[in-house]
């Protein structure tokens, strides 16, 4: 399929589907233009990167190529934020490292620029350095999930009512870790008193909870204040009463884990917390997942 062929299919799409709006997606007030995104998608499966099935690109494809781009204008963002920002160095490491892998004597410009740019941003991230504890507190009590690291308790049962109950219980002044182990139908919640963590730690990254959670119970997380009981939640497993633990109880947990990847987690938390809005024809921006979804 020529460019014309394909940017006019898109085009069409985009009617057929009442887009309403000159940009695809829009992040903290930061726009992407639909004809930025139509053209990615065009270049890329020029070369093979965005299959054509049926005269079309598919919608996931579509979907992934514009939460990258996302992506890329959140780590412009947060980079600005933290004093750094992509540098020549860093354009030629990664230009150097493409040139090894992949053949990009049929790409264009536009393209070969856009590729380096968004593997680019990963070694800016990398020279951030994670907020010391004051600053860490504030960005917690405010918004947990900024930090991209998340220190939860959590208990889950059969109805709504019981889980009601479990809250009633914690207004009255109940530890929330006792009412796991009194309420939860998880196994060794009275053990662990409901918390969710690594090996050697009381926390674990939001990354961990968009790829291996529940997406609803993700999206309860996201929501829930510091030292305060959230819920009814309701997930496939059952009814989740959901407890994000005081950053006093778990600073130090924090700490270990943003001091392995502090940009990389920073990112993701700046990603979920932030304001991001897609053209409903692409789909939603789902923060639980970390891009974008149908609708």
């Amino acid at each position: 399929m020529t460019s014309a062929m394909l940017l006019a299919t898109l085009t069409l799409f985009a009617s057929a589907c009442g887009a309403t709006s000159n940009a695809a997606a829009e992040i903290n007030g930061r726009k992407i233009s639909r004809s930025e995104l139509e053209l990615t998608v065009t270049e890329l499966s020029e070369v093979g990167q965005a299959p054509i099935v049926d005269g079309e690109v598919a919608g996931e494809t579509v979907r992934s190529i514009l939460s990258a781009l996302v992506q890329g204008a959140a780590t412009d963002q947060l980079l600005k934020e933290y004093g750094q920002e992509i540098t020549s160095a860093d354009r030629d490491i990664v230009e150097a490292q493409i040139s090894q892998n992949t053949d990009t004597s049929t790409y264009t410009q536009h393209l070969k620029d856009l590729i380096i740019d968004l593997n680019a941003g990963s070694l800016a991230l990398g020279r951030i350095i994670a907020p010391d504890a004051k600053k860490a507190a504030e960005m917690y009590d405010k918004a947990p999930a900024s930090l991209g690291v998340l220190c939860v308790r959590h208990l889950v049962v059969e109805t709504e009512a019981t889980a009601n109950e479990a809250l009633a219980k914690f207004a009255d002044g109940t530890e929330f870790a006792v009412l796991a182990g009194e309420f939860s139908i998880e196994p060794n919640a009275k053990e662990s008193g409901g918390a969710l963590g690594g090996a050697d730690n009381a926390c674990i990254t939001l990354t961990e909870y968009q790829s291996g959670f529940d997406a609803d119970f993700t999206a309860g997380v996201l929501l829930a204040k510091p030292g305060v009981a959230y819920g009814p939640v309701k997930s496939s497993f059952g009814y989740h009463v959901i407890y994000v633990r005081p950053f006093v109880e778990v600073a130090e947990d924090i700490s270990k884990l943003l001091a392995t990847s502090a940009g990389a987690n920073l990112l993701n938390g700046y990603v979920a917390t932030s304001k991001i809005k897609v053209d409903s024809m692409y789909g939603v921006w789902n923060a639980a997942r970390g891009g974008i979804v149908t609708s």
